[in-house]
């Protein structure tokens, strides 16, 4: 009875796919002299910045599938109760993306200071055609752990534990993930796999190349430490506190995706400020499409190549979180418990993109934004770095009232802030390319201004929730016990801070083909934003910002603004009427936002977009659902 083995295997398979409807036309069909799939026809994307965008997803599938071996004993013995174990997880992933192969055209106000017009004349700011993303990846991940929960007295108990997790990289059987060396660059050396790669381009099969794009990480190791204390040795008061190291290894399979859309495995083509029009947006350039695969040695790199690449020395530091917490908690009467906690975080080695391939601003020059750049015969060179920090501290206070009398409730309260130095809008993802710095990355300090606030921040916030059983009126007669017994009223309040808000210049003033701020030179919340427009809502002073002189970069720091905050009130009402011993009709009604509050979105926060500073849309409005289920 001391001693359990707990053996486990599993098989998990899942297969996505989707498709475009019938009947859509492409860009052909609207006169663009551009390379086509003869399979069906799409729209991927064409946008006008601040005004509209059209286009939808193109065919796809991803089949995936996860075996796994697992096996943990726990044996008690004594004070201690001790458990090792560990786990193995054979991972794959193919996918099957026509990503990118109908085209996606953008549209801003760089040319013409109005985007619109820019779409009537036909002048793309932006131009990209690929030819699908396509991957076939492996993996197999695995740790171990040991545990020791210590009761070191009937009024201390301590948790420690251990667990060792490497990082394996995931595998294309295909070698689908490239290198870019500067230093090879400038020496003019080049790939001895594909022999057209313009110089500082390197792939598998290259000397000092991993198979896997980096190598694989053993040192990582967690350790854990809690306990908990009977602060008086009455049950009613406890302290308990914790900390520990945990480590990022398990990779998402679709953090190399980028890799697997760019020259030579997939040619794609990324032109800023094309010569040609919309019509024609390939003018002078050779056309790399329909594409080979495998692709021979010899295959065109068309310029400017686009390249995604991780860090040339083969190293991957493996992003890690380091955590504490410290709550106090206490019965404060027979039903009622409140509880005090800090919890503070620190995180390391986040997964940030570094664009090393800026245009370089000339005054008075007309050359385009890739004649520029700092490596010629490239387009965006895309980083995948561990450079990025964040930290987070709250303070978390609950009060709890367990059921008793047909009623229980909770109270939640958290003031935090969490700070981190990854760009606005960066999501979990692998490395990307156009979601840079502001600034350049040979400038001092180059992260500076998206230094701030998490996205995901919110200073305040507040759940509060109950659930009240009222008197089934057992002893009164059938009609009233049927009509006013057997209620139960639920509801669910949440008051929370507004988001960290960004306000971004919308055109390339730097002339880096970076992301670019606005410049805040007044008071920033007010009206005037809406004008005539209706349904709008007024919240930034659009005269107090402006567009940064050009050749400067704009001085709104990430999060510098908060957009509105969030009102929520959520109730049910649920109506049990009993029929026979062992079956009964339950009766429910449901409502979202129940006093129909609306809860603005941010403002546009682009200076050259149409309706900047106006707030044109909310989230949802009192929603309602009834149901009728039969418990038996």
């Amino acid at each position: 009875p001391t001693l359990l083995n707990d053996f486990r295997f599993g098989i998990h398979r899942e297969h996505n796919k989707r498709f475009v409807p019938e009947g859509v036309p492409n860009v052909k069909d609207l006169g663009v002299n551009v390379w086509q799939p003869s399979a069906y026809k799409a729209l991927e994307s064409i946008s006008v910045s601040g005004f509209f965008s059209t286009g939808a997803n193109t065919n796809a599938r991803w089949p995936r599938s996860t075996f796994s071996i697992s096996d943990d004993i726990r044996w008690t013995r004594g004070r201690h109760n001790i458990s090792f174990g560990g786990r193995i997880d054979l991972a794959r992933m193919d996918e099957y993306n026509e990503f990118y192969q109908f085209g996606a055209y953008t549209f801003t106000s760089d040319y013409t200071n109005y985007a619109l017009a820019s779409f009537f004349l036909g002048k793309v700011r932006s131009f990209r055609q690929g030819s699908g993303e396509f991957r076939n990846v492996r993996n197999k991940f695995s740790g171990l752990y040991a545990q020791n929960d210590f009761r070191a007295s009937s009024r201390l108990t301590f948790n420690m534990g251990l667990r060792w997790e490497p990082y394996s990289a995931w595998r294309d059987i295909y070698g689908r993930v490239e290198q870019f060396r500067p230093q090879d660059y400038y020496a003019g050396s080049k790939s001895k796999m594909f022999t057209n790669a313009p110089p500082g381009l390197f792939f598998p099969g290259d000397a000092g190349v991993p198979d896997r794009g980096v190598n694989n990480t053993y040192r990582n190791f967690a350790p854990r430490l809690g306990f908990a204390y009977d602060l008086f040795g009455n049950g009613k008061t406890s302290l308990r506190g914790g900390a520990g190291l945990f480590w990022d290894t398990r990779q998402s399979a679709f953090y190399n995706s980028r890799f697997a859309n760019v020259t030579p495995f997939s040619p794609q083509l990324t032109i800023t400020d094309p010569v040609g029009p919309f019509s024609n947006p390939l003018l002078g350039i050779k056309n790399p499409f329909p594409p080979v695969f495998p692709p021979p040695k010899d295959i065109t790199f068309t310029p400017p190549v686009l390249v995604i690449t991780l860090d040339p020395r083969g190293i991957y530091d493996n992003p890690s979180i380091f955590n504490w917490n410290l709550a106090i908690e206490r019965q404060l009467s027979k039903n009622w418990l409140g509880r005090l906690a800090y919890v503070g975080s620190r995180s390391n080695h986040l997964n940030r993109s570094i664009e090393l391939n800026p245009a370089v601003y000339i005054p008075g020059s007309r050359l385009s934004t890739d004649q520029r750049r700092v490596f010629q015969g490239y387009q965006y060179i895309s980083l995948g770095s561990q450079s990025g920090v964040s930290r987070y501290n709250a303070m978390q206070l609950t009060l709890e009232k367990r059921f008793a009398g047909g009623l229980t409730a909770r109270a939640n309260y958290v003031w935090s802030r969490s700070t981190d130095t990854m760009p606005v809008n960066w999501d979990a993802q692998g490395p990307m390319d156009s979601q840079s710095f502001v600034y350049p990355w040979y400038f001092p300090n180059a992260d500076q201004m998206d230094r701030g606030r998490s996205d995901f921040d919110r200073k305040h916030r507040f759940v509060g929730t109950f659930v009240w059983q009222l008197p089934r009126l057992a002893q009164a007669g059938r009609a009233l016990r049927y009509i006013a017994g057997g209620w139960q009223a639920t509801s669910l309040l949440t008051l929370q801070s507004g988001p960290p808000l960004t306000i971004t210049a919308g055109r390339d003033q730097s002339q880096t083909g970076l992301r670019d701020r606005a410049v805040i030179n007044g008071t920033p919340y007010g009206p005037g934003a809406c004008g005539s427009a209706a349904p709008c809502v007024n919240y930034l002073v659009s005269s107090s910002f402006a567009l940064p002189a050009t050749g400067d970069f704009g001085n709104v720091g990430k999060a510098l603004l908060v957009g509105p905050n969030l009102i929520g009130v959520d109730a049910g009402f649920v109506k049990s009427i009993p029929v026979r011993e062992r079956l009964r009709v339950q009766l429910r009604a449901e409502f979202f936002n129940f006093f129909n509050r609306v809860n603005l979105n941010n403002p546009t926060s682009s200076v050259s977009s149409g309706g900047f500073g106006s707030i044109r849309g909310a989230g949802s409005q009192r929603i309602g659902q009834l149901a009728l289920k039969l418990v038996f």
